[in-house]
């Protein structure tokens, strides 16, 4: 392998694209899996709305906390 196709960690551009195609499905998970469990327990405990706006605030925090992490690592 060419030395050009590998970073300055020793890893292959195929390998840093499946770190960074993990990345993003973790990212996007952590976004989309408090929602829907708190509509899940909103309509199971019949709370609606507000278990779902919980998860909607838990999700997108916890989804920012790994962007700026993300971020802080690439600069």
């Amino acid at each position: 392998m060419a030395s050009s196709d590998n970073d300055r960690d020793g890893r292959s551009s195929a390998a840093r694209g499946y770190v960074l195609a993990s990345r993003v499905t973790s990212i996007s998970l952590q976004m989309a899996l408090p929602p829907g469990i708190g509509w899940w327990l909103d309509e199971r405990f019949s709370t609606s709305p507000w278990l779902m706006i919980v998860g909607v605030l838990l999700g997108f925090s916890v989804a920012m906390l790994e962007l700026l992490k993300f971020a802080k690592e690439k600069s």
